[in-house]
């Protein structure tokens, strides 16, 4: 599932099939180029929140250093949250600091959530097993009606995505449990 396809899925629940085939073909019309930016920016908002809040990304990665300090900015992706350290097949202890983790051991598994990294209109989305092109769309609809001030809309399709979200949750292998507190 590509960028692409969640926006013009978004575009299509907001009314604007003329730009939705555009899009999904690749094409960015001229005039409208101002709304399929601001939708790409909801779409990564939205794979931001799901890969926080609700289905985490979760990767192992080998790292080596000789000082024991191991640099975020080294990581294949933005950490979120430290899952566990283990060197020679037993878990290590390590310490988290502001810009690395640090542990005695110079050779390292690491296995952490991550954050999305920002994508454009022709990237593959993050996910594409657990969610489906209709909630990230519903959620990127959600936020661009908020943004353009269309409060009706946007809590119509904010009740959508979070329905669609817990479909999925309860589809998930992970199981259900409890969401993040939402302010209204």
């Amino acid at each position: 599932m590509q960028i692409k396809e969640v926006a013009a899925r978004a575009l299509r629940f907001l009314g604007r099939e003329d730009v939705a085939g555009k899009v999904a073909s690749g094409e960015i019309p001229e005039n409208d180029a101002e709304l399929v930016r601001t939708l790409v920016f909801c779409i990564n908002a939205v794979e931001d929140e799901l890969a926080r809040y609700y289905f985490p990304l979760v990767r192992t990665q080998t790292m080596i250093s000789y000082n024991g300090k191991y640099y975020f900015r080294d990581f294949d992706s933005p950490p979120v949250k430290i899952l566990s350290v283990v060197s020679g097949e037993k878990e290590t202890a390590y310490e988290i600091f502001p810009t690395y983790i640090a542990t005695e051991a110079t050779r390292i598994e690491v296995t952490y959530e991550y954050a999305p990294v920002k994508k454009e209109l022709d990237d593959d989305c993050e996910y594409s097993a657990e969610v489906d092109e209709t909630l990230e769309a519903c959620g990127a609809a959600a936020e661009y009606c908020l943004i353009k001030g269309e409060i009706e809309a946007a809590d119509m399709w904010e009740s959508k995505y979070r329905a669609q979200i817990d479909r999925a949750r309860r589809k998930s292998a992970r199981g259900a449990s409890i969401p993040p507190r939402r302010w209204v």
